[in-house]
């Protein structure tokens, strides 16, 4: 990057369906992260978080990433890239070694091999790695651990979270940075760094579900016992609430957009109020009357379904018999009124907004579910800036998709 060496700086960027958003920190001495600030531009062509015109899109980033710099008198070079799409998969995986040394000592080489088997494992055709988390190592005598160097033991086997997605969209949003001569450092998984936002490690422990609610998709990440053991993304999103109301009440996109952030709920009022809301006339729409039940069925109706699919999908994971955690709801999405009430009455277990971790520089944009996603990759930005070791994938996760790529010839 072109700042001085005194300053460790970091920049995080996430191509959303409704803004580009790239924030940029710095790295103390002691460890701690300050947000220097966040640019922000209008998506145009991203539709489900997947670019449909690369040059519009292109504009987005290279405006969002403009606006970085003005705010933060920072020359971008390099950046950390949030991955998601409806076609990212994700299942779970083990492999095993065999350890033959003297005394059957493990050692970190050992521990590094299962990454690198976790990492080559068969994907379906056209896809590649994002992610190979580590949950768990296995001893021969059937006891786990987080960190088996230098314990005895005949063979080795390490439990994984594969998360992947077609290649070709993959590198369409990485080629978008790149031809702007900016690096792609490092990825992540949306939700795996929403969580590093708005998750502490005891919640992670305790089994949380957080769920980002965003603008063309919803993707949603499960912690149990401090491991990631089950991701979705699935490809409905808050815009999709608008287009229900412009379909429903035959109302131009941005009164219903208006009308859904001002004035809707996904909860209906009990004693069934016939209120109506005055929509104001303009030069090409007349003034109309909009029944406030009809406007908050058809909100309700569409928020449920995406609950009800989350949950069908949470509900045949192996990980779900078990679950006794919390559900915590972030994302641009999840500011529509009576959201928690409605997501209590779908799901059998506690739900709560989720709240993000604090950090140093303007406390405005952490009051910002928006930007939890942004956020959060600033957070992983730094535990992979400081090489912190890592129990949960962080360092190699870049790489294996880099070379997942460059092996189809991608990059």
């Amino acid at each position: 990057m072109f700042w001085g060496k005194s300053r460790n700086i970091v920049v995080a960027l996430e191509v959303g369906s409704t803004k580009v958003a790239a924030a940029v920190g710095e790295i103390r001495p002691d460890g701690t992260l300050a947000l220097l600030g966040i640019g922000e531009a209008p998506s145009g062509q991203v539709r489900k978080c997947e670019i449909v015109d690369f040059e519009v899109a292109q504009g987005c980033v290279r405006d969002a990433l403009a606006e970085a710099e003005q705010k933060t008198d920072i020359v971008i070079g390099e950046i950390y890239l949030a991955i998601t799409g409806a076609h990212i998969r994700s299942s779970n995986t083990r492999v095993t070694t065999v350890i033959n040394n003297d005394g059957d000592e493990i050692t970190t080489e050992h521990m590094q091999e299962l990454h690198d088997m976790a990492a080559n494992q068969p994907l379906p055709a056209d896809h590649a790695i994002v992610h190979h988390l580590l949950q768990y190592y296995v001893l021969d005598d059937g006891s786990t651990t987080e960190n088996p160097a230098g314990l005895a033991s005949k063979r080795l086997t390490a439990h994984f979270h594969q998360v992947y997605g077609l290649a070709t969209r993959l590198q369409t949003t990485i080629r978008c940075v790149k031809e702007l001569s900016i690096d792609v450092k490092n990825y992540a998984l949306s939700s795996y760094a929403t969580a590093q936002a708005v998750l502490t490690r005891s919640q992670k422990q305790l089994g949380a579900i957080v769920i980002n609610l965003g603008g063309g998709v919803s993707d949603y990440i499960v912690y149990q016992k401090g491991t990631v053991v089950h991701t979705g993304v699935l490809g409905v999103g808050g815009d999709h609430l608008t287009n229900d109301i412009v379909s429903g009440l035959k109302i131009p996109y941005a009164k219903a957009e208006q009308l859904k952030k001002t004035e809707g709920s996904v909860i209906l009022d009990p004693s069934g109020s016939e209120e109506h809301i005055t929509l104001s006339g303009s030069y090409n729409f007349e003034e109309r009357h909009i029944p406030r039940p009809s406007l908050n069925t058809i909100m309700q109706m569409r928020q449920a379904e995406i609950f009800e699919i989350i949950l069908d999908d949470l509900q045949r994971a192996p990980f779900w018999p078990d679950f006794a955690g919390t559900i915590y709801l972030t994302g641009g999405a999840s500011q529509v009124n009576g959201l928690i009430e409605l997501a209590a009455q779908v799901f059998p277990c506690p739900v709560e907004l989720a709240h993000q971790s604090p950090f140093d520089g303007d406390q405005n944009y952490g009051r910002r579910p928006d930007l939890s996603t942004v956020l959060g990759l600033l957070q992983y930005a730094r535990q992979a800036e400081l090489e912190v070791p890592s129990a949960r994938g962080l360092a190699r996760v870049g790489q294996s998709l880099r070379q997942a790529l460059a092996s189809m010839r991608l990059i």
